[in-house]
């Protein structure tokens, strides 16, 4: 996990030309490279402007949109130093931090994948978080810390972390009762919900491990979720005849109830699959899986509440195992 980049070793010098530490003054280092304008930009998305770099005669001039909220500010001003760092990032770019608007394969967007990795390092240095998560056992308090130390926004403080942490491990920040974000780590297979949904605090019942923590008017939840779970069928019947059973009490219309079970055995698959990919397919380690992947699936949920659910799934795995 964590494997150093390019751009991240580019800012893991000027960390140590300059000595930061976290919280680190980007503002003071922005103005050592750049004349440094505030404007409120009219453009919805655009964080910030670059014009200028690495043109011969000129002086690299930034502006930072003084709409957004400080947090904020200080990634793009971060983000902007990447641009001006990184060699072969030159001429004007318009900045959007936001991933939602990346196209795969652009050119653009890969140069402002790569000045994103450089402002992580540079703001929340790769040694002090792996110090942190070595210090603190609680991911939830691993993330207040690092927000609130590192002066960066909840949702950057989560992408950074999870880039240390292993598989089995989801989060959401909740804010008003709702799930402003959510996300997990590489090869995690649980569902998170979806941004903008209602937050479910029993959403993941099988997990090994919850943590909490407040940061301001927003609440902060980890998870951590077992490789393998032991259990044991306590009903006789065979898998399908209890899948036919749990969806016809769930009230699942006749007409629907083919599509329906093609759904449940999809995700059973899916589990299997990716339990076979990370090379450990037990009956145990598919189970895991399995409940896993039902977890924040509102159309399964009803489904996988049901009191035969888990009698099902042992079942299943089972077979697949076999």
């Amino acid at each position: 996990m964590g494997v150093v980049t390019v751009p991240e070793k580019f800012a893991q010098r000027v960390s140590e030309r300059y000595s930061l530490t976290p919280p680190v003054d980007v503002r003071a280092m922005l103005h050592r490279y750049a004349e440094v304008i505030d404007a409120r930009i009219p453009i919805l998305g655009v964080d910030g402007v670059c014009l200028n770099l690495k043109t011969p005669g000129k002086k690299t001039r930034v502006v930072i949109n003084a709409s957004n909220p400080l947090l904020r500010r200080r990634f793009t001003e971060a983000h902007e130093l990447g641009h001006i760092i990184i060699p072969w990032h030159k001429g004007t770019i318009v900045d959007h931090l936001d991933p939602s608007h990346h196209v795969a394969g652009d050119d653009y967007w890969t140069f402002e994948d790569e000045a994103n990795q450089f402002a992580a390092e540079l703001l929340m240095p790769s040694a002090w978080v792996k110090d942190a998560i070595s210090a603190e056992r609680d991911l939830a308090e691993l993330h207040r810390s690092i927000s609130s130390e590192c002066q960066v926004s909840a949702l950057a403080a989560s992408r950074r972390l999870t880039t240390f942490l292993p598989r089995n491990v989801a989060f959401i920040c909740e804010k008003g009762g709702e799930v402003e974000f959510s996300g997990k780590t590489d090869l995690t297979l649980a569902n998170v919900p979806a941004w903008g949904s209602a937050f479910n605090r029993n959403l993941y019942e099988h997990a090994k491990r919850h943590y909490s923590a407040s940061l301001g008017d927003r609440r902060l939840h980890w998870w951590v979720f077992p490789e393998e779970i032991a259990a044991s069928a306590t009903d006789e019947r065979p898998w399908r005849e209890i899948l036919n059973v749990i969806v016809e009490q769930i009230g699942i219309p006749a007409d629907d109830r083919t599509r329906f079970k093609m759904s449940v055995n999809g995700v059973l698959a899916a589990a299997n699959s990716a339990v076979k990919r990370q090379g450990r397919h037990t009956k145990e380690s598919v189970v895991a899986a399995c409940l896993q992947r039902f977890n924040a699936r509102e159309d399964l949920r009803d489904f996988a509440h049901h009191p035969l659910f888990l009698d099902f799934v042992v079942k299943r795995s089972d077979e697949l195992t076999r």
